[in-house]
């Protein structure tokens, strides 16, 4: 029993620490967090920095300070009666997954990933599947692209220099003009598609939300069998841009 005690305290201690936020509603530092909760800072640090390496906090490169992400809004959502709402990110899923049947993702960067920070399964046959809080590569998945778009020339290129460093041994190193290009006609075209580069076999098309001032950017994208998706894009894409447009309309007012 003693055994279980250490593991049940962090677990409080996760509880407590997003009741702290829900009060404060604000982004805050680590020591100010350690001493409104009664924690030493030591293990506040490292308890602050897992929970954003799992996308749960999101950390504020300049101040260090740590604020709850959409992925803690996202899985406490359903309890909430604004689940209902039209601008709510799980009722856009819904509605996606409703009109498609394909599995329905939201992204959100991790470094040189994207993190999905939400999924609902396919309801078809020989479905794609994805898993909550999985990562795909920036420059081989279509919402990794539709993330690209939103950084500058330069960004690109710090980013793309850290990927090719990173790849395997098997992986074909990406060269920056030809990344550049690519990004330019995803930010033109408006949507990404990816076929087989990030799961062989599979396809996703994916979208860009609008995004509040305070807010990092969003994906909505749907994935499936290759020849699914390929084939009915248009259609999937104006499924997407559509469940989109109450983001859209409370974004640009």
């Amino acid at each position: 029993m003693n055994k279980d005690r250490p593991q049940v305290k962090s677990a409080q201690r996760v509880l407590e620490l997003l009741e702290f936020f829900a009060e404060e509603r604000r982004a805050c530092g680590v020591g100010e967090i350690a001493q409104a909760l009664g924690y030493p800072q030591s293990s506040t640090s490292v308890l602050l920095k897992s929970l954003a390496h799992t996308g749960y906090l999101e950390q504020d490169a300049r101040t260090g300070q740590y604020v709850p992400s959409v992925r803690v809004a996202l899985i406490t959502a359903w309890i909430h009666d604004r689940l209902y709402s039209e601008q709510h990110l799980l009722h856009l899923m819904q509605k996606v997954l409703a009109a498609t049947g394909h599995t329905v993702m939201i992204g959100a960067r991790h470094d040189l990933h994207v993190r999905y920070l939400h999924v609902l399964q396919s309801t078809r046959e020989g479905r794609f599947m994805a898993r909550i809080g999985a990562l795909r590569s920036l420059f081989h998945s279509a919402a990794g692209k539709m993330l690209l778009t939103t950084l500058n020339q330069r960004e690109i290129a710090l980013l793309l220099r850290r990927a090719n460093a990173a790849a395997g041994v098997m992986e074909a190193v990406l060269e920056l003009p030809a990344v550049l290009h690519e990004i330019e006609q995803v930010r033109q075209q408006g949507y990404a598609l990816s076929q087989g580069t990030s799961m062989p076999g599979a396809a996703a098309l994916a979208i860009l939300l609008p995004a509040g001032r305070d807010h990092p950017p969003l994906t909505l994208s749907v994935g499936g069998p290759l020849n699914d998706i390929t084939t009915a894009r248009h259609e999937l894409l104006k499924v997407l841009t559509e469940a989109a447009e109450p983001f859209q309309r409370s974004s640009s007012g």
